[in-house]
């Protein structure tokens, strides 16, 4: 007999446009939306949970399934100053937090992307600047897969003198199109 998870997630304005993409042992099982409830059969045993936001994951929570009982969890929005997740809450005290986040994968690539494509576009390298400072943050706090770093960091590069070339053109421009006129 399997024991019944059953995820609830409130209406709330922060985040109400992304699914919560739920984990269990590695393997997806579900995504919850927002004022959504989601009931699942689980095997019995302990098994591992993780509520994301896109790529970004919530603390592992490890919890202990017993044949016919019903557990109940809430999936929150967790707001902070540089990284936004979703995670999973208990009123029963059922889910036991090891504080260990799943390492989220890097962003090298796209920020690269981003920094190239800032020396046509400016706002795209100031993109790529942004974002790039957020993922070196995370990667200096081990919450995501440094095999990007050295991508992220020419992304950045890139992404700052492709704006700030732009950037000069734009005050140039401007400059001579006042003193022609």
């Amino acid at each position: 007999m399997n024991a019944q998870l059953q995820i609830t997630r409130r209406t709330h304005l922060i985040g109400w446009a992304r699914g919560a993409r739920i984990t269990m042992d590695g393997a997806d099982i579900a995504s919850v939306g927002t004022g959504k409830t989601v009931t699942l059969e689980v095997p019995p045993g302990k098994h591992v949970l993780n509520a994301w936001l896109g790529s970004s994951p919530s603390a592992q929570n490890t919890i202990a399934f017993v044949p016919g009982e019903t557990v109940l969890l809430e999936c929150k929005m967790k707001m902070g100053l540089f990284s936004n997740t979703f995670e999973l809450a208990s009123t029963e005290g059922r889910l036991v937090t090891t504080g260990e986040p799943v390492m989220a994968g890097h962003h090298g690539t796209l920020i690269l992307v981003l920094g190239i494509l800032g020396f046509f576009f400016g706002i795209f390298g100031l993109a790529a600047l942004i974002q790039g400072i957020v993922d070196l943050t995370k990667m200096s706090r081990g919450k995501m897969d440094r095999s990007g770093e050295l991508l992220t960091w020419i992304g950045v590069i890139l992404g700052t003198i492709g704006f700030l070339v732009n950037l000069f053109l734009i005050i140039l421009t401007l400059a001579l199109g006042k003193s022609l006129s």
